[in-house]
């Protein structure tokens, strides 16, 4: 049993082969609970994140090095890079795996078998591994394989139908949703598999397909056609039972409170914080089914009434009310956000090239074995001499001749 100061996951090392964000979340969620996790790339196919929330201004040698998001995903990890295109590479990584509990990758199904680092080879050479596999659409099936990204997968799994207003077309989330879905999945899959190893002395291949873990998050939706028979159909801000319930402009420029009317009873307690005004009155908003119906009228009564409020002190106030509401928040509020500083919801991350900035800490708090920072994020190749000479046993020599091969290497091409 590992130690907690190192991390519950400590005596766990993972080759992480995935790039974007759904694999490489994953991998964070293990790293940051003290699992080795050694993030693999080539030197001419660099994690994608490594190019997102640059400064508009960025022109710098070695700007990969600097991305944001990357930054975010890839704390707590080490950097190595392998060309598995590359005999030596794909040599090196094989006797890595040998000394690994878990290979995570979410290439599109046909990459590992085509570069022979397929599960049955891997798994040859060492029966304990686990390998995890996140490609959009799995193994099988006549999607296998189509390239997935999370703002594809999006609309392909239905989400983006359910998104948006009655009269318009399907909207996108403004993240790429399926992504963060399918690293939880992950994450937890690698744990269970762990766990059932403790109890055989072997490892197994998972699959978790991009698509699956959204589509399967849309039952309600799936159910309804099923014994219903009918499609849903887009609702906006609207809620398919509760009126008022939305977003409402509040005083300022582009402020907003979101807030849900769920009962007659929340419904009075929403019209004392409004202070009464005569429409609070009107028959046709007595009650909850009544409110539904007429739910376009209301919503411009209720925008016109909450326009007067500042939106921080219109949510405090309903809350208090017993009326579930918040602030619509920028990324800018978020990041002052009082609770979330007082809850440490932003660690601090020193970084020699990118500066410090703050970034999401772990949304999961175990109080025993607390996720703990260990390292920023890795620069390009920045752990190779160290992780080949402590795991494989390589001489600086043999070092040397591989980066003159470009099978490693610190710079991308």
């Amino acid at each position: 049993m590992a130690a907690a100061s190192e991390g519950i996951l400590s005596d766990v090392r993972v080759l992480d082969l995935t790039h974007a964000w759904a694999g490489p979340f994953a991998t964070q969620i293990l790293a940051d609970y003290g699992a080795e996790v050694i993030k693999i790339e080539a030197c001419d196919r660099l994690d994608m994140s490594r190019f997102s929330t640059w400064a508009p201004d960025e022109t710098r040698p070695h700007a990969y090095n600097r991305g944001g998001f990357f930054h975010s995903l890839s704390r707590n990890k080490f950097g190595l890079t392998l060309d598995l295109k590359h005999p030596q590479g794909k040599d090196l990584f094989k006797r890595l795996a040998a000394h690994s509990d878990v290979v995570i990758e979410n290439f599109s199904a046909r990459v590992m078998p085509s570069l022979g680092l397929d599960y049955a080879v891997l798994q040859a050479l060492n029966p304990r591994l686990i390998m995890v596999s996140m490609s959009g659409y799995g193994t099988v099936g006549p999607y296998k394989d189509f390239v997935a990204f999370g703002e594809m997968i999006e609309p392909f799994a239905g989400l983006s139908e359910l998104t948006g207003y009655p009269d318009r077309g399907p909207l996108r989330l403004a993240v790429a949703y399926p992504d963060p879905v399918a690293g939880f999945h992950a994450a937890l899959a690698t744990l269970l598999a762990l766990r059932q190893r403790r109890q055989t002395g072997r490892g197994q291949h998972i699959q978790v397909p991009h698509r699956e873990p959204i589509t399967r998050m849309l039952g309600e939706a799936v159910l309804d056609y099923a014994v219903n028979g009918r499609v849903q159909r887009r609702v906006g801000n609207r809620h398919r039972a509760w009126t008022p319930h939305g977003c409402y402009p509040c005083r300022g420029e582009d402020r907003w409170v979101a807030l849900a009317v769920r009962s007659d009873a929340e419904w009075s307690a929403f019209c004392r914080v409004l202070e009464e005004p005569d429409w609070t009155r009107d028959a046709r908003f007595t009650h909850g089914l009544g409110r539904w119906k007429h739910a376009a009228l209301l919503d411009r009564y209720v925008a016109d009434r909450t326009r007067a409020w500042e939106a921080y002190t219109l949510a405090a106030r309903l809350r208090q009310a017993g009326i579930p509401a918040g602030a619509v928040q920028t990324n800018r509020d978020l990041l002052s956000d009082e609770h979330l500083r007082f809850r440490q919801a932003f660690w601090m991350i020193a970084h020699a090239l990118a500066g410090t900035h703050p970034y999401p800490a772990p949304s999961t708090r175990l109080t025993g074995t607390p996720p703990r920072l260990r390292r920023p994020a890795p620069n390009l190749g920045e752990h190779n001499a160290e992780l080949l000479r402590r795991l494989l046993d390589l001489s600086t020599a043999e070092l040397q001749d591989l980066e003159a091969k470009g099978v490693i290497g610190t710079t991308a091409r």
